[in-house]
């Protein structure tokens, strides 16, 4: 049994202050990040810094394959840290943090958002970053499919994954894996947490092992290894409040 935990952006509070801000990205499309999901500097630290102080281990993608293989067990303190659509504050302030600690991540690529060039850090956006600043954090994030064109969405129900038709969606997710850097080739996370079961016997037929939604809980082994439970980790949240998700009473 594991939990895995999803962030977002990570900004120090002066920043948060500025309220909600639209996204910068490679292809164009355009949307704003939702405020609960970007989180406060200070207490993302001191979320990792529990997590340490406590001896949670921290899982790799290949022990969470292994395990629903039959070929592994889990500590019982066991985590997964995740980061998806790799925002600038990643790198700033989330990528340091965690090396300095030695935690390992996996973060969840749109490979259509990433940059081909650097820029400077932008305060007012939630921008993402270029791949040779992808290629930099390398020595902490492993990097997973999330997409290369299509994570848009509808409203709140839809995502693209969910109208495209399956040719299509096929050929998106084969573009994602093109890119060197997608290693885990085999591991996806639904942009938004939106998908539907054509999306997961897609997944299924194109030999991915993993995938990761945004609903709660934690992961066993009987959880279906291509609807695995992701705890959103929100904004405001409370050391409390996080114990009660990682199933601390």
């Amino acid at each position: 049994m594991f939990t895995t935990l999803v962030f977002h952006e990570i900004r120090p509070q002066e920043e948060l202050a500025l309220g909600m801000r639209p996204i910068q990205v490679a292809d164009g499309y355009q949307d704003q990040l939702p405020l609960p999901l970007y989180n406060d500097l200070a207490d993302f630290t001191q979320q990792l810094h529990y997590l340490k102080d406590e001896g949670y281990h921290f899982l790799t993608l290949a022990a969470v394959k292994a395990f629903y293989r039959g070929e592994k067990t889990l500590p019982q303190k066991a985590v997964l840290l995740t980061f998806d659509d790799c925002y600038q504050s990643q790198l700033k302030y989330a990528y340091p943090l965690l090396k300095e600690l030695d935690i390992p991540a996996v973060m969840f690529v749109p490979t259509g958002w990433v940059f081909t060039e650097k820029a400077s850090y932008q305060e007012n956006y939630s921008r993402v970053v270029s791949f040779a600043e992808l290629k930099e954090m390398s020595d902490v994030f492993t990097y997973a499919n999330h997409t290369d064109h299509f994570h848009q969405r509808q409203g709140r129900e839809k995502s693209r994954l969910m109208w495209e038709n399956t040719p299509d969606v096929t050929a998106d997710l084969k573009a994602c894996n093109h890119y060197e850097l997608i290693t885990a080739k085999d591991v996806f996370a639904y942009p938004f947490g939106l998908y539907d079961e054509g999306n997961v016997q897609l997944l299924k037929s194109l030999g991915f092992q993993l995938a990761f939604t945004t609903l709660a809980g934690m992961n066993t082994a009987t959880t279906n290894p291509l609807e695995l439970k992701r705890n959103v980790v929100p904004a405001g949240l409370t050391l409390a409040q996080f114990k009660k998700i990682l199933g601390v009473a």
